[in-house]
């Protein structure tokens, strides 16, 4: 015969035990679940940060006199955890927050062929990568001759365009110019306008025939007046050639 007594009270604390620690373990992922979920159901703390310290602005505290009642305003500045498109107008005493907007270059004031990559960043529309292709473009091109090339940098569309056409200026002298007579076919092609077609051209034609005055190129048979209009600013005969 078994004795069930002995056996039953020999095995009950250990089982007591099991069924408290499964308990415990239970509760824990319950309670990790609740707060998993209620973490995904909580809004976005950039629509609740600036009412929570605009909360904070009218809460009233203590001025450190343990006899009075009144209560006085503490500010409280945000530091870091406020959005960077969020400012505080502390002059008003205000406590909304609002966009900050950059403010515009006169009309005119810029030099479109010697501003560099940094200020062009800082401007409104341009940013890192558009003042990169810009920069870019003109230093491939020696410089822009008119304000409406910057239609051609990727990336600038006919409204940005509109935008900020009239910040900037620009002067011929700025504009660096290719000796088309003694130019290596290397240096034409490099040129985004002439390319290795229009560079193949040109160096074919004064294999034969000399290049003494600038309307020589203008007389090469493949040119036409679209691409003599675009090649013309950045094209130019050296002096140093004998015209003898």
């Amino acid at each position: 015969m078994f004795n069930t007594k002995n056996d039953l009270g020999k095995t009950s604390p250990q089982r007591d035990e099991l069924f408290h620690l499964t308990s415990i373990v239970i509760i824990i992922l319950l309670s990790i679940f609740a707060w998993g979920l209620e973490s995904m159901r909580s809004p976005n703390y950039e629509r609740v940060l600036p009412e929570l310290l605009s909360l904070l602005d009218q809460w009233p505290v203590n001025n450190g006199d343990s006899n009075s009642n009144e209560f006085n305003v503490k500010k409280v500045q945000p530091k870091g955890l406020v959005p960077k498109h969020y400012i505080k107008k502390r002059e008003t005493g205000l406590s909304d927050y609002r966009e900050r907007k950059p403010s515009l270059p006169a009309p005119n004031s810029l030099d479109i062929n010697t501003i560099d990559s940094i200020s062009l960043e800082s401007l409104p529309v341009f940013g890192p990568v558009l003042s990169g292709r810009t920069i870019k473009f003109r230093d491939a091109l020696g410089g822009f001759h008119s304000i409406d090339q910057l239609r051609e940098v990727y990336g600038l569309d006919s409204i940005a365009f509109n935008k900020v056409s009239n910040w900037f200026k620009l002067s011929a002298e700025d504009v660096a110019l290719i000796c088309v007579d003694t130019a290596s076919w290397d240096i034409m092609r490099r040129h985004p306008y002439i390319g290795v077609k229009g560079a193949r051209i040109i160096e074919r034609y004064r294999r034969h025939h000399d290049l003494i005055e600038i309307s020589d190129v203008r007389s090469i048979p493949q040119m036409n007046d679209s691409i003599w209009a675009v090649w013309s600013p950045y094209i130019k005969i050296s002096s140093k050639r004998d015209k003898n």
